[in-house]
């Protein structure tokens, strides 16, 4: 067909045809420039964020036990603390003891009195350690409970999950205020001997406690898998 007879058919058609058939030849040459894999790739990223936002029980239980290992670190590193502020005199005790006719008199350390000042150097020492390792620890806890509240377990597992999420956060918080007042403590150039390991026991206790919790975490996970399996 040539161009006047083209003109002459298209001047005869009403002015939103014209409009309608121009849009869908754009379309369709659109459709045909794309490359095959980009008309694909809104979907599997889309489907790639969906599977990213479940996490598998082997991983949650990965994390889990590191944040366990986090805590065995921050305990051993605030031991160190508490040993060197509850530094006691050294005094030998001498007790007789006999033997068949002969008494002899055996002398043994014994641990008394009021608390040794705290040396400076091993104050900070200490200090110096657990700064960086409960900071550690934190993120460890942090990405644990993260994975379980995502994990890919059944929703009965997820309720049981979930009050222990809950202490988790609420020990993980505790725990920084509580070496937060260790900084103040620790602060000297006098030590509170007393004051200072007080505030250790305590953050030791949550430590305690939260590994109890994160064990706990770990028993459900497992039955979970186990059930997942047979099933």
């Amino acid at each position: 067909m040539n161009y006047r007879a083209q003109s002459k058919i298209l001047a005869g058609m009403p002015t939103f045809s014209i409009l309608l058939m121009a849009l869908i030849a754009l379309m369709l040459f659109s459709r045909a420039d794309a490359a095959p894999g980009d008309l694909a790739s809104g979907d599997s990223s889309s489907s790639a964020t969906l599977k990213g936002t479940v996490v598998e029980v082997g991983t949650a239980l990965n994390n889990l036990r590191d944040a366990r290992l986090s805590i065995g670190r921050v305990r051993k590193a605030t031991a160190n603390l508490y040993d060197e502020v509850t530094r006691q005199q050294v005094s030998m005790n001498s007790s007789p003891n006999v033997v068949g006719t002969m008494v002899i008199m055996t002398s043994t350390p014994r641990f008394s009195g009021q608390f040794l000042p705290a040396r400076k150097k091993w104050i900070n020492a200490s200090m110096a350690e657990i700064g960086p390792i409960i900071n550690l620890f934190k993120e460890d806890v942090d990405a644990a409970i993260e994975s379980d509240r995502q994990a890919d377990v059944s929703a009965a597992t997820h309720e049981a999950l979930s009050p222990l999420q809950n202490d988790a956060f609420e020990t993980v918080k505790i725990s920084f205020g509580l070496y937060k007042q260790l900084e103040s403590l620790t602060s000297g150039p006098l030590y509170d001997n007393g004051a200072i390991a007080t505030e250790v026991k305590k953050l030791d206790n949550q430590m305690k406690q939260l590994d109890r919790s994160l064990k706990k975490g770990i028993s459900i996970l497992q039955k979970d898998a186990k059930k997942s399996k047979h099933s």
